[in-house]
């Protein structure tokens, strides 16, 4: 099947007729694709069952994470820990008490330990899963291969043996089978 172009297409189909090759001919754009959009497009903020990263503004580091209800909740959630932390003022040694403590999320401990700031509008999503579970392995498998760029604690949700770290090394990008292109 040819994309048909007006004066070309109907050469082309004399030249293959000449040679018995059968030739079909479609347009490039059709009514049913220039008018009917099935699903309206999702605001990011609402995407619920994904697996999302958030990257730092001043480094290299990002955080990944995985929820199951409105990513934009999840977004204000951590933004509103964070500038909890950040904006008091310390003193020295309170300064010095705060870097002992853990805070709820490693966006937070990033922010204020580290004195930097979170690019909160360049939040992605890597992939969609309404599996819970696979959902977790997923987040696991990419905060593995973020490696020394992540901020990330802990691996996840899901504890992923170190067997794979060889196989996710040396495998080029990660694409989810859900990820539309943005």
């Amino acid at each position: 099947m040819l994309t048909y172009v007006e004066g070309t297409s109907e050469r082309v189909s004399r030249v293959m007729k000449k040679h018995q090759v059968p030739v079909t001919m479609r347009p490039v754009e059709t009514l049913r694709r220039l008018l009917v959009h099935p699903k309206d497009r999702q605001e990011k903020e609402e995407i619920t069952d994904c697996v999302y990263k958030i990257p730092c503004s001043n480094c290299e580091k990002t955080y990944i994470g995985e929820i199951g209800r409105k990513l934009g909740t999840r977004l204000k959630e951590h933004k509103t820990e964070v500038e909890a932390t950040t904006k008091k003022p310390f003193t020295r040694s309170q300064h010095l008490h705060s870097l002992s403590e853990q805070n709820k999320s490693a966006l937070t401990d990033h922010a204020s330990r580290d004195n930097q700031m979170i690019n909160w509008s360049q939040a992605t999503i890597l992939d969609r899963e309404s599996d819970r579970g696979t959902r977790w392995i997923k987040e696991a498998v990419l905060i593995r291969k973020e490696g020394q760029s992540s901020m990330n604690r802990d691996e996840g949700s899901y504890t992923l043996s170190h067997t794979y770290d060889r196989f996710l090394a040396t495998s080029h990008h990660y694409r989810g089978k859900n990820r539309k292109k943005n």
